[in-house]
Formats: C-alpha cells, sequence, structure tokens
C-alpha cells in the first residue's frame, strides 16, 4: 500500500506569510507547504474529493478529506529540503498510513479506503509536468 510521495519540483514556494512568525499560515522556519495543499486540493476536488479543511501543523499542513468512514482521512504534505537551482523536495502523505487502525477497541480496514485516495495522489502528481523524480513509500 503506496502512502508516501516524496518528488522534486520549482512550482512550490513559501508564501509570505509562511515565513513571518505573525501570520497564522507560519510553521516553523524553513518549513512551508501551503501553495503544495492549495495544489492538491485543487486536484483532489477534480477526482471527487471534497475536503472538509487545511490545518497548518508544526511540520506542514494537515488536509482533512471528506469520506464516509468512521476515522479521520487526511493528506499531510511539506516541503523537505532546498535542492538549489529553484528546486526544493516535497512530501506528501497519507493518514492513516497502515492498512489497519484501531478505534475504541476494534480494529477497522481502512486499506481500501487510502488505497482510492492514493491512487487519486498519484494521478494527480504525475498529472503535472512541474512535478519530477517522484518516488513512492
Amino acid at each position: 500500500m503506496i502512502t508516501e510521495y516524496n518528488f522534486t519540483s520549482h512550482r512550490f514556494k513559501p508564501t509570505p506569510g509562511e515565513l513571518d512568525e505573525a501570520h497564522d499560515d507560519f510553521i516553523n522556519p524553513g518549513i512551508f507547504a501551503r501553495e503544495l495543499a492549495e495544489f492538491l486540493i485543487s486536484g483532489l476536488a477534480q477526482e471527487g474529493y471534497a475536503v472538509k479543511d487545511r490545518i497548518v501543523e508544526d511540520w506542514g499542513n494537515w488536509i482533512e478529506v471528506q469520506h464516509d468512514g468512521k476515522f479521520a482521512l487526511a493528506v499531510c504534505c511539506a516541503n523537505l529540503e532546498d535542492l538549489g537551482n529553484g528546486l526544493t523536495r516535497h512530501r506528501v502523505t497519507t493518514d492513516p498510513s497502515t492498512p489497519h487502525i484501531r478505534k475504541f477497541l476494534r480494529k477497522i480496514d481502512v486499506q481500501p479506503t487510502v488505497q482510492a485516495l492514493s491512487a487519486a495522489l498519484s494521478r494527480i502528481l504525475a498529472g503535472s509536468p512541474d512535478i519530477t523524480d517522484i518516488t513512492t513509500g
């Protein structure tokens, strides 16, 4: 089950609010994800997914995806490293990232839902000419 995508792009840059601690989009020094999150939200909508919320975390952005299951489903994204020449390495993951989760002592099979979301992410990322060197995990 693929739950992680790493890739290179020159497209996603930090926004001014991510660089200034006085703004709500500030994450941590050197960490940014707003443009990538907005790109993913748009792509998810084209794939038929509704997004409930985008939340700024200390490691990046958490995008909660609406679905019929009784568990939280999200896409997480952030930059990893500056490669120079305007290129940045980014990471996109699913949450959950395991085939099963436990909720109230019950084991829930999330694999079909996560696999469908992951397939949509794969199409979104592979469909952008600005995204290269995609690896999965």
